[in-house]
């Protein structure tokens, strides 16, 4: 695929996009790291009021966008909701019309994705079929509160391989979860940001974490834990996979009514 010419690289080792008027930390060709909003502009997060079939979807971002005087390259995050987590096959194949629409919008440059996304299996009343649950866009803003979007980080390595892979012991769990810690806060380090400034931690997990809110694990957080993480019993949307994290900084959230 040809790069999109209106993102470029920058000397900080991120890309600029400069329709959408943000910055990505590049990680992969199904999702990035992370983004950072432009000088002026800001991250606003919009969660469904009821879940858009994934085929669908598509055209409602394209749509709210235009309600909003955006445009379509100002997408920089969705999250997904799949019916049970995916083979790496099946994964690669689950990406494909999904990547076809990025490089329709010039978000891909190269093999590296310009959105932020997560997937999640729910363990509990899983949609029928692949459903977004939210998105993320920037916007212009005089505020000066720091906003960003991180991908969704689940337990496994930069080399493709599962974390304690067919391990769900106590002691498999744990150093699961500290990876996804781990990983998260590099990842907020490169952004130039930490912890302390996430306004939004989320996991999703259905074995049992021992020690969880310990020392060695969220209580390693510090501050940022007194405004509580949401706890999803769910799993990452490959299958191995027992532990995903995310985290964020968003000023305003919306909530769309779509029926």
């Amino acid at each position: 695929m040809a790069d999109s010419p209106q993102i470029t690289t920058r000397s900080d080792g991120l890309l600029a996009n400069s329709a959408g008027n943000y910055a990505i930390l590049p990680s992969g060709v199904a999702y990035c790291s992370g983004i950072l909003p432009d000088q002026g502009y800001e991250v606003v997060r919009a969660e469904l009021q009821n879940w858009v079939p994934l085929e669908q979807a598509y055209d409602f971002i394209a749509s709210h966008l235009k309600s909003v005087g955006r445009p379509v390259q100002a997408f920089g995050g969705i999250e997904l909701r799949v019916p049970e987590p995916l083979t790496f096959d099946n994964w690669s194949s689950f990406n494909v019309p999904y990547l076809a629409k990025l490089h329709e919008w010039g978000l891909l440059f190269g093999d590296y994705s310009c959105v932020c996304r997560s997937n999640i299996a729910l363990d509990l009343h899983p949609p029928g079929a692949t459903a977004m649950c939210a998105f993320s866009y920037t916007v212009p803003t005089t505020a000066k509160a720091a906003t960003f979007l991180l991908s969704g980080q689940a337990d496994i390595g930069a080399d493709g391989k599962i974390i304690a892979e067919g391990d769900t012991s106590p002691a498999a769990m744990q150093r699961r979860t500290r990876f996804t810690i781990d990983t998260v806060g590099a990842t907020l380090a490169k952004l130039g940001h930490s912890w302390s400034e996430t306004t939004r931690i989320a996991l999703f997990h259905a074995h049992e974490i021992p020690e969880l809110w310990g020392a060695a694990l969220l209580g390693a957080l510090g501050e940022p834990i007194r405004r509580g993480v949401l706890v999803y019993r769910a799993r990452p949307p490959i299958a191995g996979g027992e532990v995903e994290l995310e985290a964020r900084a968003i000023r305003q959230e919306l909530s769309l009514p779509n029926r």
